[in-house]
């Protein structure tokens, strides 16, 4: 069965005999948020999630911000798209209150005390991040636009890491990068403000 979206592009909704990927792939993304749930609570440092709060906060925060900035105007840099049970409203709650708290969580339990071993931490987990996003990229379930591409994500990834890294450490610091960085990206690629 065949369906369009908002913007009246055909997607496929449950997939049909000529197109058996649609199926794998809700599998994939169902798969990835189970992995990272169990990952969290049998490998993060669950028993103290109440420190790794506020950064999960931020981080939540700062993709509402990103959503409240692109989605009145329509004006994504990068959007998840539709499929099987999660449709663009579900897709951003997961991201936002499962796969993100789950990722900060294990990122945060194992963050190295040594700086030299930050920094190969950083990149091994900003490269996981573009290896996730490379997969959804390939399988249709995100998209750029405006001028956003996998390079610019991949500077984001890192950029994202560092940033949970800031916050986890100096929090209103990281709020000031966060507010210039913004600022950046709105500039940058010339997104409209909400009126």
């Amino acid at each position: 069965m065949k369906d369009l979206d908002e913007e009246g592009n055909i997607y496929h909704f449950l997939g049909d005999s000529s197109d058996k990927r649609s199926v794998r792939v809700i599998c994939m993304r169902i798969l990835l948020s189970l992995i990272l749930v169990i990952s969290c609570w049998k490998l993060g440092d669950i028993k103290n999630w109440r420190t790794y709060y506020p950064t999960i906060l931020y981080v939540i925060i700062n993709n509402l911000l990103y959503s409240f900035f692109v989605s009145e105007k329509k004006y994504f840099l990068w959007k998840l798209e539709p499929d099987f049970l999660l449709n663009p409203t579900f897709s951003f709650l997961v991201q936002n209150f499962i796969i993100f708290p789950c990722l900060i969580i294990l990122f945060l339990s194992y963050l190295p005390k040594y700086q030299h071993k930050k920094i190969t931490y950083i990149i091994l987990a900003a490269s996981i991040l573009a290896g996730i996003e490379f997969i959804m990229y390939l399988t249709g379930r995100i998209t750029y636009h405006h001028g956003w591409n996998f390079w610019w994500s991949i500077g984001f990834n890192i950029l994202w890491v560092l940033m949970m890294k800031l916050h986890f450490y100096k929090p209103i610091p990281a709020w000031v990068v966060s507010f210039i960085i913004t600022a950046f990206f709105i500039i940058y690629f010339h997104v409209p403000l909400p009126e």
